[in-house]
């Protein structure tokens, strides 16, 4: 007897498998193929860096590097012609007002100093000889003055004399010939005693001024011996104030000629800072705004006190003062950065820099979607920037993300897909 065997019905799962995957690959084909539709251009995500707008507390600065340099330098220079003989200290010592910092020699300025000291011993001896000739000869003269003023008052009291005799009632007591011989001879002294006194007068006049000759030359040569005296002093160069040596650009045993430099002066605790500052961000600094120096050992705070009017490879240069002390490190030339605050938002929107972001200007900027898949260039007004952030003053809220990146290669899309 036969028996029938029914068979199972077997379900086609594996057809059901291929077609849910063919199913799912060609949502995700069109999913693909949807999002190539929404931009022309498509960038990797490990290429950009992305940051996010925030609200809060923004202060604007300008950065800068630089050096610290003195304030107050002073340069010694050569009195004289001399050589090199010995260098007393080296760049970098303190040195007090005062303090030895070159020896230099010049025998011919020796040799000719001490000739001037003989010559003026002499010059001494010739104004004490002309005091004594000259005293001599006025003396003579006085005496001449003397004796014709003795003979004009004898002859004057004969003529008187004769005089009254000759008026008398008594005739033939004086002649008429002796009473005017008398009287021409009294006037003849008299002339002869004043011109005498003349004389005199302009003998001491004379003797006055040959004396004043020989002083005025004599303090010509004192005069003389004490500048060689201060050169001879001066080839001893010596610290005008209390500083550091900053150069000695001399060797011993060379030869310098007048006003030749010997030495650089710095006054220790009168530095500034110069900064370079990029000229693109120098419209923002003012003088007077607070600037922050960082030695990397100490910060200090300063003002800015100058600010060049040139642009010299692409910076300006910014002097900055300091009103408190200078921490123990600070030396000149030493390397500092400079952080010059510009202003400080107790809030503002702001994000990190864009490249290439001009502060207060109209800017595209590249906005992230919400899932992360696009950016599209959305026009924001942008305000202070600062060293690494810049405010937003428009087209983008807190919270939104931009590629910060540089964006040269996606200008001409408007949008494009982040992969």
């Amino acid at each position: 007897m036969d028996i029938a065997i029914t068979k199972k019905k077997v379900l086609p799962v594996k057809r059901y498998v291929l077609i849910t995957l063919a199913a799912a690959v060609t949502l995700a084909g069109g999913r693909y193929l949807w999002i190539l539709g929404q931009a022309d251009f498509s960038i990797a995500r490990d290429s950009l860096v992305i940051s996010e707008v925030r609200n809060g507390p923004f202060t604007v600065s300008v950065r800068g590097t630089g050096v610290l340099a003195p304030d107050n330098i002073q340069w010694l220079s050569a009195a004289v012609e001399a050589k090199v003989v010995r260098l007393v200290v080296k760049p970098g010592n303190l040195v007090k007002t005062g303090d030895l910092i070159v020896i230099l020699d010049n025998p011919q300025l020796i040799q000719k100093l001490a000739e001037t000291q003989w010559e003026l011993e002499a010059q001494d001896a010739e104004l004490q000889a002309g005091k004594t000739a000259q005293e001599s000869l006025l003396l003579e003269q006085k005496i001449s003055v003397l004796n014709a003023k003795l003979d004009y008052e004898s002859s004057l009291l004969t003529y008187q004399a004769q005089g009254e005799l000759f008026h008398s009632q008594s005739p033939g007591a004086v002649s008429k010939i002796t009473f005017e011989k008398s009287r021409l001879e009294t006037d003849q002294l008299k002339r002869r005693w004043q011109i005498s006194e003349q004389r005199r007068i302009k003998m001491e006049e004379n003797l006055a001024a040959q004396h004043n000759a020989r002083l005025a030359r004599l303090s010509k040569t004192k005069k003389m011996i004490e500048r060689m005296m201060q050169q001879v002093d001066n080839l001893n160069v010596r610290a005008s104030m209390d500083s550091i040596v900053l150069e000695v650009p001399l060797e011993p045993g060379q030869s310098i000629v007048t006003g030749a430099n010997i030495a650089k002066l710095a006054l220790q605790d009168s530095l500034i800072a110069e900064l370079q500052v990029p000229e693109i961000m120098i419209g923002e600094v003012a003088v007077g705004q607070r600037v922050v120096i960082d030695t990397r050992n100490n910060k200090m705070t300063g003002a800015v006190t100058r600010i060049d009017p040139a642009v010299i490879n692409g910076t300006v240069q910014v002097d900055v003062s300091f009103a408190d002390g200078l921490p123990a490190d600070a030396r000149p030339d030493l390397s500092v950065d400079g952080e010059i605050i510009v202003t400080e938002l107790a809030e503002a929107l702001h994000v990190d820099r864009p490249l290439f972001a001009q502060s207060k200007s109209r800017m595209g900027f590249y906005k992230i979607s919400d899932d992360g898949q696009f950016a599209a260039r959305v026009d924001v007004n942008v305000g202070f920037g600062s060293v690494n952030k810049i405010q937003i003053l428009g087209g983008l809220k807190a919270g939104d993300r931009i590629i910060t990146s540089d964006t040269t290669p996606l200008e001409s899309y408007q949008k494009v897909r982040i992969k």
